[in-house]
């Protein structure tokens, strides 16, 4: 079985050859050891797919692919090389491309240059985030053609297809699309989110909106949150379950409507592009939609269809359009789960005895996509759900009657029939169902295996393992399946009872201090795996070498106090090195590294949340409050004083992060007595002598209280008065220009503290 699969997926192999140069040319961040283990095991299946005298033709072939995707991902890199930081005012002429970017408030659009009028440093063929400045004017629709005016910052290489940020002064339509697909998509589009807004409830709304059209920008914070640790998240990204749901319904219905199957194929390819733009081209659907128009063409020219044929040409068209896209986690992921169902899903039904089973067969499919992702989500998030299995089991079948019912609204609305709101609105219970599950699935603390640092070596053993054990024969099924037992095993263990043992009387909760110099930055990690970064310095490089070196692989929540570049410079080197689930700040307008940062968060599609007083964020047993600044901000208070002041609780901690918060921000605090009081504290304004800090520190009346500053800095931080206030209200004293790094542990009935001097 393995020798026919391998002989099967030559072409796959060859895609993937290149789609690995492209990864190696384009400025990989994968080490180098990686990068050989990728090679040397697309080699081996080259040369295991084909007989012991033709074998050398497939490893020159995947030779060759290899090198034309470096050579592309070369092309690509050094075409941004030189240009990087602030290219001043231009004006452009370009059309929008189809894409969602940046959550409500922080919107952008893809703006694909076609010609330069004014500036040196743009280039036909870049492609920029466009956003507009506040009160300046509307964004367009993707398709749209457009001269922009504004102000350029080009970043240091292009990521996900984006070279920089295009802050918009003034807009001039020139034309709308032409396409008629697109049209209809944005058409589609608009009707859904319109009717969702009015008959709905918001996060039934987000709900809906993310499975029809994998827009979940308006899904709440804590919605996001659940989904991911349930191991439902996937319901919100449109992928090839999505178009998968919708072929089949176009098929049916032809069948009703005594279509020829020609037919229902013709009709079919317009209806999935237009499903495609609708959704935003994002990879998976991409993908989803290349392996679909090859199973129509294969019907219609009566050849056989094979799917990892089919997979292979979805490969080559991805990589065509960005060389290094297998550097994103929605490629890995996707074409992970796609093998992984093709692939195991047969071996797994045989396994399970199904016998035509509905049940059995749907739970050996999200069973072969858990085992075949997993790897991967250790890897980008450190964890994986425990009971994502389940969880599809339970709400799996539910989804495509939710995207039939919202799909006929949206379509009864187009044609202004009558009654057009009466399957949203039942759809509404199904989509709250699915809420109830992933929030019931996600509140146990042992949902999830927490594994961080993840090892790329048990990853490289595992899936030949994987293989091995379902889809060969003989001695080597026989001496995969114990092997793969164990892997798992350990797997769990590692993630589950080893930190338990190994930590001793210690709960696992851990607050580091990162010594960033005059600034500040807080790593937040509960025994869960969930992780909140406060701030992050003014030097990326430091912060990104500090968590390269803790292992840290995932961030769940990026929290930025106020928008100084002691506290946010930092942060662009969090990105570099982590995956990151949310940005919060409290909406402050601030200089070009905050403006940076968030441009940074929209091209990478990470969600941005604004956090004001009174808001409450919960990542599974942290719960973090806003206590400052207020809701309605006054334009005479200071950027310090209107910091985002949280108040972290924990399995036996709780910890006040202060920002820079000076005399108003203190007062105002010392209202809420009740609210401040914390075990750690987070000394506002890196010590700063502040008239209301002893009744300030009085009322919080901590045990440990940590000064985040840079040794000889020229401001006089930490003003002796400061600490001799801290002193005197009786808690212990660190700072990190004497301490370096500080580490807090959670132990039973205290903390213990590790200086890195």
């Amino acid at each position: 079985m393995m020798k026919d699969i391998l002989y099967r997926g030559r072409l796959l192999i060859c895609a993937s050859s290149a789609a690995l140069g492209g990864v190696i040319g384009g400025g990989t961040g994968l080490p180098y050891y990686w990068a050989l283990i990728l090679a040397g095991g697309l080699l081996l299946g080259a040369a295991a797919a084909q007989k012991r005298g033709r074998g050398v033709g497939m490893l020159i072939a995947c030779l060759l692919f290899i090198a034309a995707g470096f050579y592309l991902g070369q092309a690509r890199s050094s075409r941004w090389r030189g240009r990087e930081g602030p290219a001043g005012e231009v004006g452009l002429v370009g059309r929008v491309e189809v894409g969602c970017r940046g959550e409500p408030g922080e919107e952008a659009v893809l703006f694909r240059v076609t010609e330069v009028i004014e500036g040196e440093a743009a280039r036909p063929g870049d492609s920029y985030l466009l956003r507009s400045e506040e009160g300046g004017p509307a964004l367009p629709s993707w398709g749209e053609e457009l001269e922009v005016g504004g102000s350029l910052f080009i970043f240091d290489r292009e990521r996900g297809g984006v070279g920089g940020c295009l802050q918009a002064r003034e807009i001039r339509h020139l034309a709308s699309s032409s396409n008629p697909l697109l049209r209809l998509a944005l058409a589609f589009r608009g009707d859904l989110h319109g009717r969702c807004e009015r008959c709905l409830e918001p996060e039934e709304a987000g709900l809906i909106e993310g499975m029809v059209l994998g827009d979940y920008r308006r899904l709440g914070a804590q919605d996001l949150i659940d989904l991911r640790s349930s191991g439902l998240i996937h319901l919100c990204a449109a992928s090839g379950l999505h178009l998968g749901i919708l072929v089949v319904f176009i098929l049916w219905l032809g069948k009703r409507l005594l279509l020829s199957r020609a037919m229902q194929l013709a009709v079919q390819a317009p209806l999935l592009v237009t499903y495609a733009l609708a959704v935003g081209l994002t990879v998976p659907v991409q993908r989803a939609t290349v392996v679909a128009l090859v199973a129509s063409a294969a019907y219609l020219v009566a050849k056989d269809f094979d799917f990892l044929a089919a997979l292979g040409v979805a490969v080559f068209y991805l990589v065509a359009r960005d060389p290094t896209v297998a550097m994103s986690t929605s490629f890995q992921l996707s074409f992970a789960a796609a093998l992984g169902v093709a692939l195991l899903h047969a071996p797994l039904s045989r396994g399970m005895n199904s016998k035509g089973s509905r049940v059995t067969q749907l739970l050996a499919a999200t069973l072969a996509a858990q085992l075949a992702v997993a790897p991967l989500l250790f890897y980008h998030f450190g964890e994986v759900s425990l009971l994502a299995t389940l969880g599809n089991l339970l709400v799996l079948p539910l989804v495509p009657l939710v995207m039939a019912l919202s799909m006929l609204s949206t379509l009864m609305g187009l044609l202004h029939l009558p009654l057009a709101d009466l399957p949203l609105r039942a759809a509404a219970p199904v989509a709250s169902w699915i809420l109830a599950v992933a929030r019931t699935l996600s509140a146990p603390g042992w949902s999830a295996l927490y594994l961080a640092p993840f090892s790329t070596a048990w990853m490289a053993v595992y899936y030949p393992v994987l293989a091995a054990a379902l889809l060969c024969s003989g001695k080597w099924k026989r001496l995969g399946r114990p092997v793969l037992v164990m892997l798992v095993t350990m797997a769990i263990l590692a993630g589950g009872a080893f930190p338990v043992l190994l930590l001793g009387n210690k709960t696992g909760m851990r607050i580091t201090f990162i010594d960033v110099g005059q600034g500040d930055a807080i790593l937040v990690q509960a025994p869960s795996g969930a992780a909140v970064l406060v701030d992050g310095g003014e030097d990326e490089r430091v912060l990104a070498d500090d968590l390269r070196s803790r292992g840290v692989k995932y961030i769940d929540v990026i929290v930025v106090s106020h928008p100084e570049k002691d506290h946010v410079g930092g942060l662009e080197g969090a990105m570099d090195v982590c995956e990151v689930g949310m940005l919060v700040h409290p909406g402050i307008e601030g200089g070009e590294a905050a403006e940076e940062l968030v441009g940074r968060a929209v091209e990478e599609g990470v969600r941005i949340e604004r956090m004001r007083r009174g808001q409450k964020l919960s990542l599974g047993e942290l719960e973090l409050q806003a206590l400052a600044p207020p809701l309605e901000v006054s334009d005479d208070v200071s950027a310090n004083d209107n910091s985002l002041v949280i108040r972290l609780e924990g399995p036996g901690i709780s910890l006040l992060l202060t920002g820079d918060v000076e005399e108003v921000g203190e007062e105002a605090l010392l209202r809420y007595p009740k609210e401040l009081r914390g075990d750690i504290l987070k000394v506002p304004h890196h010590g700063g002598f502040c008239e209301e800090n002893e009744e300030f520190f009085k009322m919080v009346d901590p045990r440990i209280a940590v000064v985040c500053v840079g040794g000889n800095n020229t401001y006089g931080h930490p003003s002796e008065s400061t600490v001799a206030v801290l002193e005197r209200a009786g808690c212990s004293v660190y700072r990190t220009d004497l301490c370096g790094d500080i580490v807090v542990h959670v132990v039973e009935g205290g903390y213990q503290v590790e200086c890195e001097k």
